[in-house]
């Protein structure tokens, strides 16, 4: 394929992206996909063991390392890929408590919230609200619990998925990730 037909056909991702990157706020726009991270910081306390658990779950070859590719678009395949995770707590459940999710790589977070019924998604939020419930996971733990290489047992028995938060809120969201992902 030509350079010229490659460039055309990027064009309107790469306004897209652009567009996005635009609309994030200096504050939220601190995630590793918009800046490099010096050393090593905390943007939870079980993020550290879990990246670590990740770190050694790639090495070890039971979860494969994510493809290379341009920030702008890991930023996009990340928060897609929290998205569809957050979806999972879609359910019966009216009183579902609010979900902080951050993946450790790039400390970026997402929130899902009650709205009408249903789970509302922010993407690429500041972090965590005062007793939002948290999940710490990383982008490969992820994936391989969307496209079910990985059971919800498995990830939090081996760290590579920690749930945080007041205590019953915790259990009710825990619970209903480990009906969709077992």
């Amino acid at each position: 394929m030509k350079v010229g037909t490659v460039r055309s056909r990027l064009a309107p991702l790469l306004v897209a992206v652009g567009a996005l990157g635009a609309a994030a706020s200096a504050a939220v726009s601190a995630c590793g996909y918009h800046l490099a991270i010096g050393g090593i910081s905390v943007v939870h306390p079980s993020s550290i063991p879990v990246a670590v658990a990740i770190g050694a779950a790639v090495s070890e070859g039971r979860l494969p390392p994510l493809a290379d590719v341009p920030a702008p678009l890991a930023l996009i395949r990340a928060n897609g890929a929290m998205r569809n995770f957050a979806t999972a707590l879609q359910s019966d459940t009216s009183d579902l408590p609010p979900v902080a999710f951050v993946l450790v790589e790039a400390h970026l977070w997402g929130r899902s919230t009650p709205a009408e019924g249903r789970m509302s998604w922010q993407a690429h939020a500041e972090g965590p609200a005062n007793g939002d419930v948290i999940v710490v996971t990383g982008e490969p733990a992820l994936a391989a619990l969307l496209d079910g290489r990985l059971r919800w047992d498995a990830a939090i028995a081996s760290g590579l998925v920690v749930v945080a938060g007041p205590a019953e809120a915790r259990a009710q969201v825990a619970s209903i990730l480990a009906r969709q992902f077992s």
